[in-house]
């Protein structure tokens, strides 16, 4: 399937290696990584060539980004839709004066001014232009430089270990660029997985008609929409537009790309996202957002992240189709992005991630399942997959986060699932924790152009966009009658709409793995499918 490892084009297996904010200096079993990740030591690098290291400085007023979510984001709010831009959240959530100074401090120390340093809005990301040799004094480290065995273009210049200056611990949340080698790209697709055939291949009318979206097209010209491209995925125009001329939807060509987009080597992921969401979200502003994998090595999903919150015009409806093991992320990284998260519910915008395609994942020897991230945050909104209107996919992500507790929004609904003697073996995972997917669509044979040739693919990266487009319209309805976008969808979906305005999935589970037990679809919301799939007719009316 096409749900991509996203922090593939950021960190070596884990942030924590990379990314984590130590106080001393990590060991690592050096020889042993380079083999499983496929790099091999090339030597020393020029000791002025220039690298990029972000600075993920303290934030001032955590807690109240959390206060002001909750205050637009829940319709019984007095203030729901109250959104702030992004230059008034910043007032609030910014970097620490102190703890800016102090980096700017350490890195004069070794010679580097400000004129290398690039903050974001409110100073609380900092990405600097620092020399080799300048970083070795920093970190009292050794640089060298690596290249991946089997992409011999892709290289990058990386410290085994190193320690944080004194002056620096206890004002930043982590440090990236520093250590850690990059996973390779891992983007392919497939024929679906499922024992149960889908009612059709999925095209643009087969969702028009399921989804009762009865080709709505959006009107009103704020409104907009995004995809998330990491990994080099990139789309290539003209068979955009041949897939809109074949399948009756609007031509629209993407109204901007930021980053890379290489029409020449276009990527089943990519062509799908833009694709799809066009399908939906018709007639709507789109956003490429490309963030290459060879970006400074490793640093794909914070470029994406912190770019867009930097952005003041960044689009209402955000998609992504990539993740990760929850347990592979160090917490202090998880919970700085779930800041940034928030900020785009704050802001009026919506994020939705893919739910993965591995099923609950459990380990065939501990039974115990193994959640995904980032669609387990609790700030994002998680679109699992179906394969019919009534039957969820076999392998579409869903269960309970490890480390994110179960938000309040859905606690009653988690509960009751608890107590509807449906569920696996308690021990098998936390039921405690944020529980997913909120929503799911149709995630097997969708038909895209690639190359100019109509081809099938499946996963949840089919749903993630199809859903994203149908937000945007149901943003197009708002705006049109003067009203805000929808925001953090959350706590709309559970603490109002209760599942109105949702086909409910009812049957199979997403035991992925025939040995594991898997979260079974029953009436009402489940982590196999949430609430079901979108009847945008009904949601219109609803909104």
């Amino acid at each position: 399937s096409l749900y991509s490892i996203l922090h593939a084009a950021e960190m070596e297996g884990r942030v924590v290696a990379a990314l984590c904010v130590v106080l001393c200096s990590w060991c690592s079993a050096a020889p042993f990584a380079l083999r499983k990740n496929g790099w091999a030591k090339l030597g020393e690098p020029s000791k002025d060539f220039e690298l990029e290291i972000a600075f993920a400085i303290k934030q001032t007023n955590p807690g109240w980004l959390e206060q002001k979510l909750r205050a637009v984001s829940y319709p019984d709010s007095p203030e729901y839709g109250n959104y702030m831009n992004f230059d008034e959240i910043a007032e609030y959530v910014h970097g620490r004066p102190e703890s800016v100074q102090a980096l700017v401090d350490a890195l004069g120390e070794v010679g580097v001014g400000s004129d290398r340093i690039d903050f974001t809005l409110g100073r609380d990301f900092a990405v600097v232009r620092i020399p080799v040799e300048a970083a070795e004094r920093l970190f009292a480290a050794n640089f060298s430089l690596f290249q991946h065995r089997e992409q011999s273009g892709w290289r990058v210049v990386r410290a085994l270990d190193y320690t944080l200056p004194p002056s620096l611990v206890g004002h930043l949340d982590f440090v990236s660029g520093v250590k850690g080698l990059p996973r390779s790209a891992s983007t392919y697709t497939k024929k679906s997985k499922s024992s149960h055939a889908p009612d059709a291949f999925i095209t643009p009318d087969y969702i028009a008609i399921q989804y009762n979206t009865s080709h709505y097209t959006s009107n009103n010209s704020n409104n907009s929409q995004a995809i998330a491209g990491f990994l080099g995925e990139y789309f290539n125009p003209s068979d955009l537009e041949k897939f809109q001329n074949k399948f009756g939807v609007p031509v629209k060509a993407i109204a901007k790309v930021v980053g890379e987009n290489d029409p020449s080597s276009p990527g089943a992921e990519a062509e799908l996202d833009v694709e799809y969401i066009s399908a939906t979200g018709r007639n709507v502003s789109t956003w490429f957002v490309s963030i290459s994998e060879m970006h400074g090595g490793q640093e794909g999903f914070l470029t994406w992240i912190v770019g867009q919150v930097n952005t003041t015009d960044s689009p209402w409806v955000h998609s992504a189709s990539y993740g990760d093991d929850e347990s592979s992320i160090e917490l202090d990284y998880l919970n700085r992005v779930n800041n940034e998260f928030m900020k785009f519910g704050v802001s009026g915008r919506t994020v939705l991630f893919a739910s993965g395609d591995s099923g609950d994942d459990c380990n065939v020897f501990t039974r115990k399942f193994r959640p995904d991230w980032p669609t387990s945050s609790p700030y994002v909104t998680s679109v699992g997959g179906t394969v019919s209107m009534t039957e969820v996919w076999t392998h579409g992500g869903g269960g309970f986060s490890n480390v994110s507790p179960t938000p309040d929004y859905q606690k009653a609904v988690v509960d009751a699932y608890l107590k509807s003697g449906k569920t696996p073996p308690l021990s098998d995972f936390n039921s405690s924790g944020r529980a997913y997917p909120d929503v799911s669509a149709f995630s097997t044979d969708y038909e895209i152009v690639l190359d100019g040739i109509t081809t099938l693919v499946s996963g949840t990266s089919c749903s993630a966009p199809t859903v994203a487009g149908i937000v945007a319209i149901l943003n197009d309805v708002r705006l049109q009658k003067g009203e805000k976008t929808l925001g953090f969808l959350n706590p709309l979906l559970y603490q109002t709409l209760k599942g109105n305005g949702f086909f409910d999935i009812t049957e199979g589970s997403n035991k992925g793995n025939p040995l594991c037990n898997g979260f079974k679809a029953i009436q009402g919301w489940d982590p196999a499918s949430g609430w079901g799939s979108p009847n945008f007719g009904v949601l219109k009316t609803l909104v």
